[in-house]
């Protein structure tokens, strides 16, 4: 029988263990040729000398080697047998696939159909993580990583569907990507183990149209589109070009991932202020009771422990400045400009925004929202540092509730808090 052909039938781990047993079976031959010398030149017979004969140890001995190693093999295939058909059909359960990766390759097909066919997020994420244990491992080959990361990629855009042809401010965009399943502290790779470089297609800006520097995973890209670079009603379409790349990994390769989009459209029958819920007394005390102007308490104090600054012109700030504070759930969402009163002035300032998509069945709680950068060249009619009273007026602007695609109906009414007083110091 050929040398390859032999070595083909004998396990793996037996093969490992045949030296050794090599060795043995010289040792024994060597010892059986010293006990022939010294022996009669009459011949033993029965078992007792049978089982006396050194060549007989070392036949035993051969015996339990090859036995307990083939015997353990054995063991680990019936495991890998019943860890795989522990896989069978589209709803296994989580422990199951995730054990699957301790049995090396043999539930590999079973844990691609999972990640593609799954059910549920769980499923298919639970699959991921265990064919990312096995590329941990260095048990896949580069064309199996790859495909791993081509199946597991996913794309969640962040945008409304329709705006209003009258929008005269930049709306936002978000595209978030990546592996769901490499997370940091598991069995798998890294997040950071990938990285990315992306360009967004169809935005009518440059910056976004080229490729982005390499940054590890998962990525969060947010950007604006301005209204007016959108000649006609749409349809719009933004595409996002990704590609990745491995780092401080066995096996060094760049993949392109195809291509998923999006769209958007202006609506010239969409009028900018569609947002605007109708008002009524009941829910106007209710928003006038969760909104409400507090001390900071040293919530806006530095790191280090030093003060916060409001700047009001160019002599003068607000040490440590109130804070705007939101009692949800809120009988109504919020997109409005925040302006600053102080008392015996008759100007107002403006002073930042608020945007809140609340839901009314949020759990009880408070947010604090900070005031401020004040716009334009600042506050006039304080000239000297001292003690004042303030208050914040919040006045609705339709065109920011476009800004978030969560925000479905504004509060139409102005809120104005209580006084609150404060000082000022100079710069």
């Amino acid at each position: 029988m050929p040398e390859s052909m032999t070595h083909a039938r004998i396990p793996r781990r037996t093969r490992c263990i045949l030296p050794l047993a090599m060795v043995l079976c010289s040792a024994g031959h060597a010892a059986a040729q010293d006990a022939d010398a010294k022996a009669p030149t009459v011949p033993q017979r029965g078992w007792t000398a049978y089982l006396a004969d050194p060549r007989t140890a070392v036949l035993v001995t051969l015996a339990l080697v090859i036995g307990l190693g083939g015997g353990r093999q054995v063991l680990q295939g019936f495991k890998a047998r019943g860890a795989v058909d522990r896989l069978a059909g589209d709803r296994p359960d989580l422990a199951s696939i995730l054990e699957a990766s301790r049995y090396g390759r043999a539930g590999l097909i079973d844990l691609y159909r999972l990640l593609d066919e799954g059910k549920t997020s769980e499923i298919r994420n639970a699959a991921g993580e265990a064919l990312s244990a096995l590329w941990k491992a260095d048990m896949l080959i580069a064309e199996e990583e790859k495909g791993l990361v081509r199946r597991g990629y996913r794309v969640d855009w962040s945008l409304r569907r329709r705006y209003p042809r009258g929008l005269e401010v930049a709306f936002p965009v978000s595209v978030s990507f990546g592996v769901p399943f490499l997370a940091e502290g598991g069995d798998g790779l890294k997040p950071s183990n990938l990285e990315w470089s992306y360009r967004v297609m169809g935005t009518e800006r440059a910056a976004l149209e080229s490729y982005s520097e390499w940054a590890p995973g998962p990525i969060s890209a947010r950007f604006e589109l301005n209204p007016g670079d959108f000649q006609g009603e749409g349809t719009h379409r933004l595409v996002l070009h990704a590609r990745a790349r491995t780092k401080d990994l066995t096996e060094q390769w760049q993949l392109d991932l195809p291509q998923v989009n999006t769209s958007f459209e202006f609506d010239r029958n969409l009028a900018v202020d569609a947002l605007l819920t109708m008002p009524d007394d009941t829910r106007g005390e209710a928003m006038q009771k969760a909104l409400t102007l507090v001390p900071s308490k040293g919530e806006t104090t530095e790191p280090d422990g030093s003060s916060a600054f409001l700047t009001l012109n160019r002599e003068f700030v607000l040490r440590d400045p109130p804070l705007l504070r939101l009692t949800t759930p809120l009988p109504s969402e919020l997109a409005h400009r925040a302006y600053l009163e102080f008392e015996g002035i008759d100007e107002t300032y403006e002073a930042g925004q608020v945007v809140f998509a609340g839901t009314p069945d949020e759990p009880k709680g408070e947010i604090l929202r900070p005031i401020g950068p004040i716009a334009g060249t600042g506050v006039t009619g304080i000239d000297a540092p001292g003690l004042r009273r303030l208050r914040v007026v919040l006045r609705p602007d339709p065109q920011l509730g476009w800004s978030d695609p969560t925000l479905r109906s504004i509060w139409p009414g102005t809120i104005v808090t209580d006084w609150v007083e404060v000082r000022v110091i100079r710069r």
